[in-house]
């Protein structure tokens, strides 16, 4: 919809961002029209003033060109969508919180003076030099969206618009917040809620699917989570969270409690703790294990020499029995031979059948083989029984051949299942290759093997049970 230039202010020397907006698309007659609207969509983004939302210091048109551009504060660091990439696919639990939360002040603030953004995603969030998370481009969102209504086309990312700007509808205050929810749920887990191979399959999915629960994607995400997200993300804005203050206050009261998020994120000094403690035993636990192999040994030697006295003087008794002339030891029995020590057996009394224990009756289990058809070098694919997951498998396939790209490989698992109806959901991602996710409704019987068939198809994930 344009194009961003870095310049230099004369008047003041600093640096700033100029954005054009390209006017491909608007018929003359309606071209007024709009440039009334950028000046006053120019004047509503430059009252906003606010740490977390990137300053709109000018705004005008180019004198060859004559398309319009914001004059804008330059933001040294990097997009959000740059900052999720370079973290591997999501962000630590604490940074994911902080930038929710500052991105919910700063909507807060817009909201409050008047001003929707209309496209809230990781793209428009600049990450400052120094971790402050600023909004980008207030005023210039709707305006290209602007365009794109004139020219008959979809503006933004239908992964992160909300369902009522799908089927058309003017963006508002909870819509900004929905995109927040989606966001966040991409920062905490690494995948957008809402995924297809199409603009058409994502559209579908943000109308009518729920996300998978961020707990359920990620095991060490608390699951109290799952509710902030979703309250977020719910698809009638008068159930998600009226205002970004609400969402603020909630993540922050997240965040203090202790049962939640301090365990979540101390997870790994506690095992730091742990080892550190564990190095200190260790010269402790050596001597303690020297010293019990010394007294074991000890032991050892005193019961052998036991044994080989006892041995000695039964084979003097047993010479002197048969040898005139050689004493007899004291004591020593005259007539009755001296049998070898053995050790004594101990018996056990087979119990009655009266008196048989119980045997515990065996759970009712329901068998599944999932078989995965694949080509992707790498990946994950999950398995979900009633949003709880069940298989996490990852995707591998070693037997390239170098005239092929890939070769299809047949990945079997095996489950076992509480049996009865279930709603059974599969995930299969393979990083920029692939991402999809289908359910199907699932009867598992007890004393039979299912087989869920997975085939990753170009097109569409296909899932069968049989």
């Amino acid at each position: 919809m344009g194009v961003v230039y870095r310049a230099r202010d004369p008047k003041i020397d600093r640096l700033v961002a100029i954005k054009t907006i390209s006017l491909v698309g608007i018929e003359d007659s309606e071209e007024q029209e709009y440039r009334e609207r950028f000046a006053l969509e120019a004047r509503a983004a430059g009252k906003l003033t606010h740490p977390g939302i990137v300053t709109v210091f000018d705004a005008g048109e180019d004198r060859e060109t004559h398309e319009p551009f914001f004059v804008m504060e330059y933001v040294a660091g990097r997009p959000l969508s740059e900052e999720i990439a370079t973290g591997g696919g999501r962000l630590p639990l604490s940074k994911a919180l902080q930038i929710a939360c500052q991105v919910a002040d700063a909507l807060q603030y817009a909201h409050s003076n008047g001003v929707i953004h209309g496209d809230i995603k990781p793209a428009n969030i600049l990450i400052s030099e120094d971790g402050r998370a600023k909004i980008a481009d207030f005023g210039v969102a709707r305006l290209s969206q602007s365009v794109a209504t004139h020219a008959g086309k979809i503006f933004g990312s239908p992964a992160y618009m909300a369902p009522e700007q799908l089927s058309g509808g003017e963006p508002e205050a909870r819509s900004d917040l929905f995109s927040l929810g989606v966001m966040f749920y991409s920062m905490l887990t690494g995948f957008r809620p809402f995924q297809g191979n199409s603009a058409q399959t994502v559209c579908f999915k943000v109308m009518n699917v729920e996300p998978v629960p961020v707990s359920s994607l990620q095991a060490d995400l608390p699951p109290e989570l799952d509710r902030i997200v979703q309250r977020a993300m719910a698809k009638d804005p008068r159930d998600r969270y009226q205002s970004g203050a609400d969402f603020a206050a909630e993540i922050r009261a997240f965040v203090s409690n202790d049962d939640s998020f301090t365990e979540a994120t101390r997870f790994f000094t506690r095992v730091l703790e742990q080892d550190r403690a564990a190095l200190k035993e260790q010269p402790r636990r050596a001597i303690l294990t020297k010293r019990f192999f010394v007294e074991a040994a000890a032991a050892v030697v005193l019961i052998a020499s036991v044994f080989t006295g006892m041995e000695l003087v039964q084979n003097y008794r047993d010479a002197a029995s048969h040898v005139p002339g050689l004493p007899l030891l004291p004591h020593a029995p005259e007539v009755h031979k001296t049998v070898p020590w053995k050790p004594p057996i101990l018996r056990v009394s087979k119990p009655t059948n009266s008196a048989r224990p119980p045997v515990a009756a065996q759970p009712d289990i329901a068998k599944m083989r999932v078989e995965i058809l694949h080509h992707f070098p790498a990946g994950k694919a999950s398995v979900w029984l009633d949003q709880q997951l069940v298989m996490e498998e990852e995707l591998h396939n070693t037997d390239r051949h170098p005239l092929f790209r890939a070769i299809e490989m047949n990945q079997i698992s095996k489950l076992q299942l509480a049996p009865g109806k279930h709603e059974l959901q599969v995930r299969v991602v393979s990083p920029g290759i692939y991402d999809d996710t289908q359910s199907l409704s699932a009867d598992l019987t007890v004393g039979r093997e299912h087989t869920l068939y997975v085939n990753c198809d170009k097109r569409k994930l296909q899932i069968k049970l049989q």
